[in-house]
């Protein structure tokens, strides 16, 4: 399947399913075996990618409020 074909089914998804596509993705391309990690190409380690207890709590209200704004 081309994305060309992928992006309007992706667009049609919910937020919580693009977060599920986002880490499906994310998961695949640490299976890559050249992937460097950004320590390895000398930037800066702490973009808070791991361990960023605050922007989970932003995201889960986010969805807290969508999902009350959709189901009342």
């Amino acid at each position: 399947m081309l994305l060309t074909e992928l992006i309007p089914l992706v667009t049609e998804l919910s937020q919580t399913d693009k977060l599920l596509l986002m880490h499906l993705l994310a998961a695949e391309l640490l299976k890559e075996p050249n992937l460097v990690p950004l320590d390895a190409q000398d930037k800066v380690t702490s973009l808070g990618l791991y361990d960023s207890f605050e922007a989970a709590a932003v995201l889960g209200k986010a969805l807290a409020e969508e999902k009350a704004a959709k189901h009342g």
